[in-house]
């Protein structure tokens, strides 16, 4: 059973990508919750502590990056992944760049919970 204290915020506007990647991660210990767009996961980021973020790179209506510069200014330390279909090297720098601390290339959702597991691993070493 994953984890309440490794809990994930996915925002993922797919569903089958919503699900894949919260099965991938329940099998891997954590606890995902995906919400569909922005306004819902800002209004969840409010209320509730996640461990990490995994964003898609495009959202309706905003880019993925946008929601990443938007967490950034309000949390500094939380990691976040970006899940991207934009698979440019150009698409990666740029979500750097928005202070992601990850940028994956969809479909590759077998790099999800070891690139998880170690930011949570690297976030854990500098809170101690």
């Amino acid at each position: 059973m994953p984890s309440r204290d490794l809990r994930i915020l996915c925002v993922e506007d797919d569903p089958d990508t919503c699900e894949l990647l919260t099965v991938t991660l329940g099998h891997h210990g954590f606890e995902a919750v995906c919400v569909p767009e922005v306004t819902a996961a800002l209004s969840l980021m409010r209320k509730e502590k996640f461990r990490l973020y995994v964003l898609d790179g495009q959202l309706p209506g905003v880019s993925g990056l946008s929601l990443c510069q938007e967490i950034r200014a309000a949390d500094k330390s939380t990691p976040v992944v970006i899940f991207s279909a934009n698979a440019r090297e150009s698409d990666r720098e740029a979500g750097m760049l928005a202070g992601a601390n990850a940028y994956i290339f969809k479909p590759d959702i077998k790099a999800i919970a070891p690139t998880v597991r170690s930011l949570l691993e690297q976030a854990g070493a500098a809170d101690s």
